[in-house]
């Protein structure tokens, strides 16, 4: 079932995508609910900067793991098998970027986090390049071919996966760590501020619910 954010942070965000995929891993059917929430105040800057992407630029991410037959069933404890979950949640991300045109450059940040009610879970931090349109790119031609390299920004994006129940809950988000040269106005805008869009994130960590998925709405 779709995850809601905390309500400490939704007033801030809007739900604008959500998109259910099923894949078979050995003897186990995994369901993954995903829904992006983009920043309301600045989703009319994200929209200038790439108008035909599904993921902006600035968003955050809830994804309900389901696993038929139960992990219980097969005799596994979600909680022991984080380890192997961690990497799966992170390629499943990593696959929704690609899906979108957003490329993930390398992994910055590996490691196990804790929150205020003392559930574990594990962070991975990725270091992204986000496709904007031509109109916000500065004129960069490779001279050894000629041709116009894709244009893009630096930006960040961070995943994290706690156990819930027999299965697991996704999280995190996506960050620009910077604007297009040149776009001064656009760049206002977007008013970028890694530190902030961070501890929005550690805000939707620490107030998820991580509640078995019939109770969550």
């Amino acid at each position: 079932m779709a995850i809601d954010l905390p309500p400490a942070i939704t007033d801030d965000w809007r739900r604008v995508t959500r998109r259910t995929d099923d894949r078979s891993l050995s003897l186990a059917t995994i369901t993954a609910e995903t829904s992006v929430f983009e920043h309301r105040p600045t989703a009319d800057a994200a929209e200038r900067l790439r108008a035909d992407g599904d993921v902006p630029v600035r968003s955050l991410f809830t994804v309900d793991v389901r696993i038929a037959p139960s992990l219980e069933a097969i005799g596994l404890d979600p909680t022991e098998a984080l380890e192997v979950a961690a990497p799966k949640a992170r390629e499943g991300v990593v696959e929704t970027l690609a899906d979108d045109g957003i490329g993930v450059r390398g992994e910055r940040a590996s490691e196990y986090i804790d929150r205020p009610d003392g559930a574990v879970g594990h962070l991975s931090v990725l270091e992204v390049g986000y496709p904007i349109d031509s109109a916000n790119a500065p004129d960069d031609t490779d001279v050894a071919s000629g041709e116009t390299a894709s244009a893009t920004i630096d930006a960040e994006a961070h995943v994290a996966v706690w156990p819930a129940g027999e299965a697991y809950v996704v999280a995190g988000g996506l960050l620009p760590l910077e604007a297009p040269d040149g776009a001064d106005l656009l760049a206002a805008a977007l008013d970028v501020d890694p530190a902030r869009d961070r501890e929005r994130i550690v805000d939707l960590f620490r107030g998820l619910s991580l509640e078995s998925g019939g109770d969550r709405r």
